[in-house]
């Protein structure tokens, strides 16, 4: 099984890329800048724009699931380990539409080479918050309110998957950070989680080389990532 990882230089896209290699899937790294991407056995890379549905369309051919780790990349143009939190603030109140458009361009390229199965990484923002506590709840809320900017691209990203007609499978992880892998963590549709307790990008990127190649039950269903 090939699987294309796109955003593969990101935080999480990383991740994703060394658990499938772990795994010994064939992995296609795709990324604007591929030449930052360590070579290694099953590895290949390609370079793509997410606003350029063509040069994606290249990549993802003759793969068999594609992973999208997209997101807003803020102010610093250094790799998303280390931006600071003034950078994550940036890219939560300015995110462009790098979700909104990336994701349309994604699904695009998808259906013109008839890749059949889409994994998006979201995030718990976007939950209504029905499955979690009150106080998360309303924490969400405001979350929602501060950072409406950057819930609405990753809103309008998730409803072109939604819509796909594709083997699609979002993703919504709670707040991450560096720390180490646990894989002790909770997941599944609806799954209540606390959503501003830390997971790391590395247990974020477990769930999602999950959704691609192992959990059939998830295809077609929002699952939440976190403890």
């Amino acid at each position: 099984m090939k699987i294309a990882v796109i955003g593969a230089t990101g935080s999480t896209g990383r991740k994703v890329v060394e658990r499938l290699l772990e795994w010994e899937y064939e992995v296609v790294a795709v990324a604007r800048r591929p030449e930052n991407i360590r070579a290694a056995k099953g590895l290949c890379t390609m370079q793509a724009d997410v606003y350029d549905a063509a040069s994606l369309a290249e990549a993802v051919a003759s793969t068999d699931a594609v992973i999208s780790c997209i997101g807003p990349s803020g102010r610093s143009a250094g790799p998303a380990s280390s931006k600071s939190v003034l950078d994550i603030m940036a890219a939560n109140f300015s995110p462009g539409t790098v979700m909104s458009e990336g994701m349309r361009n994604i699904v695009e390229a998808c259906r013109r080479t008839g890749v059949h199965r889409l994994v998006m990484q979201s995030g718990i923002g976007l939950s209504d918050g029905k499955e979690l506590s009150a106080l998360d709840r309303c924490m969400l809320g405001l979350n929602r309110r501060v950072f409406s900017k950057a819930i609405h691209d990753k809103a309008s990203a998730e409803q072109s998957v939604r819509g796909s007609g594709l083997e699609w499978v979002i993703v919504r992880p709670a707040g991450l950070n560096e720390s180490a892998a646990t894989a002790d963590y909770t997941a599944g549709p609806s799954a209540r989680i606390a959503p501003f307790r830390p997971l790391s990008f590395a247990d974020c990127a477990d769930c999602l080389a999950r959704a691609a190649v192992s959990e059939p039950t998830w295809i077609g269903q929002i699952v939440n990532v976190g403890r």
